[in-house]
């Protein structure tokens, strides 16, 4: 008897630790109804053994790629786990060089103190102080600036969607300027009660003069991400910005909106959510009842609009980076996902950085066509870059971005052509 009463004690403190830790944390595990696991592609384009890496502990966790050419110049933006946006660039002999530009948290860009380390679970609980920048978007000052004013020199910009300093903008982006600096565009949707500040900016993409921006979560921050994974509610948005207008809701209770693009015609937007991707109609302003892409055989991140593969080949297409298998025989996503009682467990007890090791990480990019048929599939079986954001192109390399990786992954474009 004794022993039944110490049994049942120590369920009942197990218990309320569990509850204890989820309601500290935000996490409320509900039922989560996932399509059924894909095959996983048979045919890809292999590039193990062909991934190179660069800036090992310094550009740490590149979560997004912005390209562009500046005075017959090729520049490279990167947002960084650190919370810092480093332009990069090459030198005469080909070789890759790159310079911070700001840091979008409160500590400065230049500071040596290790304070802000960007490992992918926030160990030293810096990150909200740090920034963690995530999309960019290259623009044109008066299209997104309140402040701007006919008659003033226009300039490009860098739109940021920062996971705690909400819409951002940053000018003297371009090496002759002598500083860069950080403009807050919005913190909160129109809407919003008086005390909310988004708490999960991710993508975004500018048409015209508005931005469309997803916000992952309003509950769980960046830096527990996968938290809101096993968590399950749909608490996600699709938000609008203009400069005159503020912030519109456009669409939400959403499940981990992430990567966004728009498509060739620029009528929809193409949402990553989760292992599927969506579309949002902007003529019709509301969400198609059918999944561009119904399921993915990897968890998603970013997505954007081509008209060439990876490869070379010419056609208008979709590349999103894949992070965990998500495919036969198995997905530790699919399996917890109507486990409520699994899932909080492990959100209760386990720690968050043994949850994100493991995890089962990919190493893919897949590129789908407009119809949302996957057209290629480019994987390291070696997954020597795990957790892919996203790719770009840029000189004689697909550079591959990743919010997990202490560095810049990158793979020669001539190997993608075999």
């Amino acid at each position: 008897m004794h022993y039944l009463f110490c049994s049942i004690g120590v369920v009942i403190a197990l218990s309320l630790l569990i509850q204890h830790r989820l309601k500290i944390d935000g996490v409320s595990p509900i039922a989560l109804s996932l399509p059924d696991l894909p095959e996983f592609p048979t045919t890809f384009k292999d590039i193990t053994g062909k991934v190179e890496t660069l800036g090992h502990d310094d550009l740490v966790g590149p979560e997004c790629l912005v390209s562009t050419t500046y005075k017959r110049k090729q520049i490279l933006f990167l947002s960084l786990a650190d919370g810092r946006i480093v332009r990069l660039a090459h030198n005469a002999d080909g070789s890759v060089y790159w310079k911070t530009m700001v840091r979008t948290g409160s500590i400065p860009a230049d500071d040596d103190t290790g304070i802000c380390v960007g490992d992918p679970h926030d160990s030293k609980n810096k990150e909200s102080v740090c920034g963690r920048p995530l999309g960019m978007q290259l623009v044109h000052r008066s299209t997104v600036d309140p402040d701007y004013h006919d008659g003033r020199k226009d300039e490009d910009v860098l739109v940021v969607a920062d996971a705690y300093g909400g819409l951002l903008m940053v000018d003297g982006i371009y090496e002759h300027n002598l500083s860069s600096s950080i403009h807050t565009l919005a913190t909160k949707a129109n809407t919003d009660d008086v005390n909310y500040t988004f708490r999960l900016l991710n993508a975004v993409v500018h048409k015209d003069e508005a931005l469309y921006i997803t916000e992952t979560s309003r509950f769980v921050q960046r830096r527990r991400i996968f938290h809101a994974v096993f968590d399950g509610r749909p608490t996600g948005r699709l938000l609008k910005y203009t400069k005159n207008g503020g912030v519109q809701v456009l669409a939400d209770n959403m499940f981990m909106p992430n990567g966004l693009s728009l498509s060739h015609d620029e009528k929809d937007l193409i949402i990553v959510s989760g292992v599927r991707i969506l579309r949002f109609s902007l003529v019709a302003n509301k969400m198609y009842s059918k999944p561009f892409v119904n399921v993915m055989p990897g968890t998603g991140d970013n997505i954007e609009s081509f008209r060439y593969s990876p490869s070379g080949k010419k056609i208008n297409c979709y590349w999103a980076g894949l992070g965990s298998r998500f495919a036969k025989p198995f997905s530790l996503l699919k399996f917890l996902s109507e486990r409520l009682w699994l899932k909080s467990i492990i959100c209760g007890l386990v720690p968050y950085k043994t949850i994100v090791e493991l995890v089962p990480k990919l190493s893919a990019l897949a590129v789908y066509g407009e119809d949302g048929e996957l057209i290629e599939f480019y994987q390291d079986t070696n997954a020597t870059a795990p957790w892919l954001s996203e790719g770009k192109v840029f000189g004689d390399y697909l550079y591959l971005g990743s919010w997990y990786n202490p560095f810049l992954a990158r793979v020669k474009l001539e190997d993608l052509k075999n």
